[in-house]
């Protein structure tokens, strides 16, 4: 059922490439969470904030095969294995919330660490259970829900990664905030990997049919360790959120350590070329500046 009368203004993603290095086991990068505190410091009105785990979690996660979960193992031995493995992750992505909550509070954010292992569930990696009404009470009495992409428990598969772009989608169905904003390690969305030696395109702007059809064409790739599915799914996400809001919540996908990422979080606004919008096709986004 939809809430009204929060008046979420936004919700910013940091994603994992940005706040951690992705290759290396645990290890936060500090200078993109000290500047993701100064933009949200500078944030007027309700926000959430959903972080991505990077390193913290998805190689202990993939290890152990956490997002298939365990109800189909034969042994009991694998049976263990995932649900150590499970236990594993969670000790790894509650670190890094700590950290971000850490650096946010010492900003003099109102940050409060949530997550989802506690009232969320899925099954077959659907999301079936969510306990917003929580989150919407922060909210009203001023202060900033901090989620991340968790382990959670799963009906189908007894447990199973639930990602933070998922979450974002389904919180945008109940708030209904006009835009998300993904602040990223890279200035926007690309034509194909940036890290490519063939000289990838930063696109401005991706327009979206209502039934989730692209207008333009990205190659994408993902890192052997990630178990959410890299730019593929983060773009799919995207779209959903888009189409399902028939264009009402706009995606504004920009670096986290430029000045866009302020204006995008805190003004609703993206310069042209300094990032990529995702938007209903034959809307005009009504917060574009030139």
């Amino acid at each position: 059922m939809a809430e009204t009368g929060t008046g979420l203004e936004c919700i910013v993603k940091l994603g994992g490439s940005a706040v951690t290095d992705k290759n290396t086991l645990e290890t936060p990068r500090l200078d993109a969470i000290r500047a993701a505190a100064d933009i949200i410091s500078q944030v007027r009105g309700r926000y959430i904030v959903v972080h991505g785990a990077g390193s913290f979690g998805h190689f202990q996660a993939r290890e152990h095969g956490v997002v298939w979960g365990y109800r189909d193992k034969e042994t009991a031995a694998e049976v263990q294995t995932v649900k150590l493995g499970f236990c594993r992750t969670r000790q790894s992505v509650t670190k890094l919330l700590h950290l971000i909550t850490e650096e946010f509070v010492g900003r003099g954010i109102p940050a409060v660490g949530v997550s989802p292992l506690s009232s969320w569930v899925t099954d077959d990696a659907s999301v079936v259970k969510a306990d917003t009404d929580n989150i919407r009470d922060m909210l009203l009495e001023g202060f900033v829900p901090v989620m991340h992409g968790d382990a959670v428990l799963d009906r189908r598969r007894g447990c199973t990664i639930l990602s933070g772009d998922t979450i974002i989608k389904h919180l945008c169905g109940v708030f209904h905030p006009p835009r998300v904003v993904f602040l990223t390690d890279v200035a926007g969305i690309y034509d194909r990997p940036p890290e490519q030696p063939a000289g990838a395109q930063l696109i401005p702007e991706i327009q979206v049919d209502q039934d989730g059809k692209l207008h333009v064409s990205i190659a994408t790739s993902s890192q052997a360790h990630d178990v959410t599915g890299g730019i593929a799914l983060k773009l799919k996400s995207a779209v959903d959120i888009v189409t399902e809001s028939n264009g009402r919540t706009c995606v504004m996908v920009c670096g986290i350590q430029s000045g866009t990422a302020v204006r995008a979080c805190v003004e609703g606004q993206l310069p042209k070329g300094t990032g990529t919008i995702v938007q209903l096709n034959m809307c005009k986004h009504p917060d574009e500046v030139t």
